[in-house]
């Protein structure tokens, strides 16, 4: 499963209750987890890649309500056309047996992402019930082709784009976030930039995506940092430090 957000609530202060909450006699349907509204699906597609004029196969990430004309459009592939819809796994036997352990019920529906959503939580010290994660971030994530459970909130969204975009478009968003901090500015993805000011971002990029010590203190900022539906004041790391000395040089800070 790919890395998820980390959590940063005390370790066992909810334990107790979240045990009653999961016990096998309580009802997971009326006081359980909301899987999302927008779900994942992935799907085989086979057709005619229009750069070689050769059958070529791809994983592609779509909403579960896409059509056959959307999945074949997303494939970027041409006809004649094999589309296959890939089944989820279910949790394994390892996550199942910890889970118990924990005194934790999954969803009947939950997949191995799923439960790994709730295991990490677990582990987080945060609570395990979570709202779901907003439609239009989940939009988001399918259209880069990120995978999303169907019971992921906001932190396991944003760590999940924070760990699998580029290296490059993850250097202009932090950009982007400490432009935030130093100017009161709200911008939560790179989508919602003037296009002077998102160039401005991915020319930092450019230059510090290769840059060790940027890359290492990066590795301190979290999901909880940097999530995607707000932007909240960030810690002053060399990370930071750095953004702020370049949006200096160029006259924005």
């Amino acid at each position: 499963a790919p890395a998820l957000g980390r959590g940063g609530c005390k370790r066992g202060e909810r334990m107790g209750f979240f045990s009653r909450l999961f016990s096998k006699t309580e009802k997971i349907s009326t006081v359980g987890p909301q899987r999302n509204n927008v779900v994942c699906d992935y799907y085989s597609v086979k057709g005619v890649n229009p750069d070689t004029n050769r059958r070529k196969s791809k994983i592609i990430v779509v909403d579960s309500t896409s059509t056959e004309e959307e999945i074949q459009e997303k494939s970027g592939l041409l006809p004649p056309y094999e589309i296959e819809k890939l089944n989820q796994e279910a949790p394994t036997d390892r996550q199942i047996a910890y889970a118990e352990k924990l005194g934790i019920v999954f969803p009947a529906d939950a997949s191995v992402s799923d439960a790994s959503v709730f295991l990490t939580r677990h582990e987080d010290g945060v609570p395990l019930v979570q709202p779901p994660a907003p439609d239009t971030l989940v939009r988001y994530l399918i259209g880069k082709g990120i995978f999303v459970p169907a019971y992921a909130g906001i932190s396991e969204v944003s760590g999940l784009y924070l760990n699998n975009v580029s290296r490059n478009e993850k250097a202009a968003f932090f950009c982007m976030r400490v432009f935030c901090s130093i100017k009161n500015k709200s911008y939560c993805l790179l989508e919602d930039v003037p296009l002077a000011e998102r160039n401005l971002f991915f020319e930092f990029a450019n230059a510090y995506e290769a840059d060790g010590d940027f890359l290492r203190s990066l590795l301190h900022y979290t999901a909880e940092d940097l999530p995607l539906n707000a932007c909240p004041r960030l810690k002053k790391l060399k990370a930071y430090e750095m953004a702020v000395d370049f949006l200096k040089n160029r006259g924005f800070a």
